[in-house]
């Protein structure tokens, strides 16, 4: 090999080395805003069947900015993760570093469930309802359809917290 390609070899082995660690960086943030939320319970009536989920509750705005990101496709697995904006908002979610596609539940202050959602792992990708919504609720792919939980037809009852 020659001096030039052996000093590119080196750069490209450096930046990507570099690279690397920013992206642990990050992932470890995200990792432990992840772990840092609290476990709380909701509630979710579907037709005639009530069900209570254990859910972890985004509350500070680093864990909403975590949240599913840099999990393990286990932790995807047995986690809902709940958004709760204070108020309806229009926002869209992205699955940057998020390693298994997700159902995403929109809903209204009221807690209509007015939109599901698949979400496929893409760094450039944003996925969002149309129209205005309080709560989001992730759940694993096929989450939703499995319970019986239908736009339209379920509600969520969020859990109630002091602030």
């Amino acid at each position: 090999m020659t001096r030039a390609r052996l000093a590119l070899l080196a750069a490209l082995v450096l930046f990507a080395t570099a690279g690397a660690s920013a992206d642990d960086g990050e992932c470890k943030r995200w990792r432990a805003a992840f772990a840092a939320m609290p476990v709380r319970m909701v509630t979710v009536q579907a037709g005639a069947k009530t069900m209570a989920l254990r859910v972890k509750v985004a509350e500070t705005a680093e864990q909403t900015a975590a949240g599913f990101q840099c999990s393990t496709p286990e932790e995807i697995q047995k986690s809902l993760v709940l958004f709760d904006f204070g108020r309806e908002i229009y926002t869209q979610f992205h699955m940057n570093n998020v390693p298994a596609a997700l159902d995403i539940a929109f809903v209204k202050d009221d807690g209509r469930v007015f939109a599901i959602l698949r979400m496929d792992p893409s760094p450039t990708a944003l996925y969002g309802p149309l129209g205005n919504f309080r709560y989001a609720l992730e759940a694993r792919a096929g989450f939703y359809e499995g319970q019986g939980i239908r736009q339209g037809e379920a509600r969520l009852l969020p859990p109630v917290t002091a602030k």
